[in-house]
């Protein structure tokens, strides 16, 4: 039940991380066409129609619309759309070739194809929605791992004794290993799906929530609207296996490296607990306290304390050992 409850968590967490950064990234692209415009690049200059349909002739280019004059660019210029956002500087350079226009007058919406991850070597601003989100996305994965991790160990070493019988009949590491993470995808594919939906149906919430709380009122902002990519629920489900197969691999590693013989004695346990210090003990008595403590709380053996050996042996009149003696015996 424990690896069942840490998969379901892990796949609400990255569902939920993965739909909210996608409807954020979906927002911004929203607001830079509110406010520069769709268009992915610029050329400066005054162009006939017939330099209008050449470029349209393009296989890339999906229109193109003379721009009006602005504050910043008082010239005449034309704005080029493209099909395929990744061949936007090349095909853009190539147009600027035929129109016989230098490579001056090219302008590109780099804050939009930022959020393509097209970067022009000669944009220096900073952009760091991705390499933000990439750090976020790896830090909850590693802390996901450490956490259903500890889940797979006790799960899988409850079942030592009976791996150990198998390695002793011929299973191979190989084998072994196998069989666990079967039982661990067997185990987590209905939490992986749940968790996954209802993180959807959380971010989903989520911005509902932002919008009747802010709502189209603040300065600079419009409604946000939600959206789902496909590609969205594929990456999320593809991190949340990664992390939940990496978290039951590695005990399942470590356990099927254990020989027949410390499998069969359970010699070889994962150490999962810490042992537990007495302060009292440590600070009246010193290590030898400490060691004393750790001995009493120790498995008890038949015949009393945990050392039995070391009992009191009173001998009665006749010279024979008591009771406790005789049951030593």
């Amino acid at each position: 039940m424990s690896v069942m409850i840490a998969a379901f968590i892990s796949a609400l967490l990255l569902s939920l991380l993965l739909g909210l950064f996608y409807n954020a990234w979906k927002y911004q692209i929203e607001s830079i066409e509110q406010e520069e415009g769709g268009w992915q690049s610029r050329i400066v200059g005054e162009f006939s129609q017939e330099d209008m349909e050449s470029i349209k002739n393009f296989a890339n280019v999906k229109d193109v619309v003379i721009s009006e004059k602005g504050a910043q660019i008082p010239e005449p210029m034309i704005d080029i759309y493209f099909d395929d956002m990744g061949a936007v500087l090349d095909d853009t350079m190539q147009i600027a070739k035929v129109l016989g226009v230098s490579s001056k007058n090219v302008i590109y919406n780099h804050e939009l194809l930022a959020m393509y991850m097209i970067r022009d070597p000669q944009d220096t601003a900073p952009r760091l929605l991705f390499p933000l989100f990439i750090l976020i996305a790896g830090i909850a994965s590693f802390s996901l791992i450490i956490v259903i991790h500890n889940s797979f160990a006790v799960s899988m070493n409850a079942r030592i004794h009976q791996f150990g019988i198998f390695s002793s009949i011929g299973a191979t590491p190989k084998q072994i290993r196998s069989c666990l993470l079967q039982e661990a995808a067997a185990l987590c594919i209905l939490p992986i799906l749940i968790g996954n939906l209802l993180g959807i149906l959380i971010s989903m919430g989520i911005i509902h929530m932002v919008n009747g709380l802010l709502g189209s009122d603040v300065a600079g902002r419009h409604e946000a609207v939600f959206g789902y990519h496909p590609l969205v629920l594929a990456a999320t489900l593809l991190l949340t296996v990664a992390t939940i197969w990496i978290s039951a691999w590695m005990p399942a590693r470590k356990l099927s490296r254990l020989t027949p013989l410390e499998a069969i004695k359970n010699t070889g346990e994962l150490q999962l607990k810490r042992k537990k210090k007495s302060p009292l003990l440590t600070c009246l008595f010193g290590l030898e306290g400490e060691l004393a403590g750790g001995a009493d709380r120790g498995p008890h053996r038949r015949g009393g304390g945990p050392y039995p050996s070391a009992r009191l042996q009173l001998p009665h009149g006749d010279g024979q050992p008591g009771p406790a003696g005789r049951q030593q015996r």
